[in-house]
């Protein structure tokens, strides 16, 4: 009859100890979901989404505005070389240097391939000119 008393007492404690682990679990996970849910949780959690999509999409943006202004100067380039191998006078065709820098070659029988500024030489100038301006 001992037996049977040691199996029971055993038996019962084991079951009352694994049902405290198991509500303790179960009630940890849900305080951890019940947080994340929380509003202030969910406005940071939404903030940092909404940051890092717009990071991936500026990135992505100003990629392909590179690329394009690099593949665009390239075949600009590619298309005044062709007329200057073909015998036009490329400056005349294409007025002054738009720089700025020089003044177009007038030499008669010789072309010469200038080269467009960037935008952002285009730029530098432009804000020089206007600080010289106003005066600053």
């Amino acid at each position: 009859m001992p037996k049977r008393t040691m199996w029971l007492v055993t038996g019962v404690a084991i079951g009352a100890g694994s049902s405290l682990w198991a509500e303790r679990r179960v009630r940890r996970t849900v305080q951890q979901a019940a947080a994340k849910l929380q509003p202030d949780a969910l406005v940071v959690e939404v903030g940092r989404s909404a940051r890092q999509v717009a990071e991936s999409a500026g990135n992505r943006v100003r990629g392909a505005i590179s690329s394009g202004r690099d593949e665009m100067e390239r075949q600009e380039e590619e298309l005044w070389a062709e007329l200057a191998h073909r015998g036009l006078d490329t400056t005349t065709a294409r007025g002054t240097d738009v720089s700025g820098d020089s003044p177009p070659d007038t030499h008669p029988g010789r072309s010469r391939v200038t080269r467009r500024s960037t935008w952002r030489g285009a730029r530098k100038r432009l804000l020089a000119n206007s600080a010289s301006y106003l005066g600053n």
